[in-house]
């Protein structure tokens, strides 16, 4: 059975006043530890069968706070748990002042 993960990155600049979701601002000590606890958890659900993620997307909050290191070492937890594919799609949310083209 395929399938598609999500990885909830709860971290923000501001607050918006529409948002519902589970976010935290002025946390950025907490992205390193929460990118460990998340690869960790990650990792402990790799089972002997590895089931199939086409799919991984970054949402939150603004996951595109996130170091490209802490987003590859989450990517990588996710391989180690399912099998993704060559062609697996992995899409990040993203607001616009938190990215630049390096």
């Amino acid at each position: 059975m395929a399938t598609g993960l999500y990885l909830h990155i709860p971290f923000c600049r501001h607050r918006c006043s529409y948002c519902d979701f589970n976010t935290y601002v002025d946390q950025d000590g907490l992205r390193e530890p929460y990118a460990e606890a998340l690869a960790a958890e990650i990792r402990a659900r790799a089972g002997e069968v590895r089931p199939v993620a086409h799919t991984v997307f970054f949402g939150g909050g603004t996951p595109s706070l996130m170091s490209g290191e802490q987003l590859a070492r989450l990517v990588e937890a996710c391989r180690s748990a399912f099998a993704l594919p060559d062609d697996a799609e992995i899409t990040l949310e993203a607001n616009p002042g938190t990215v630049t083209l390096a």
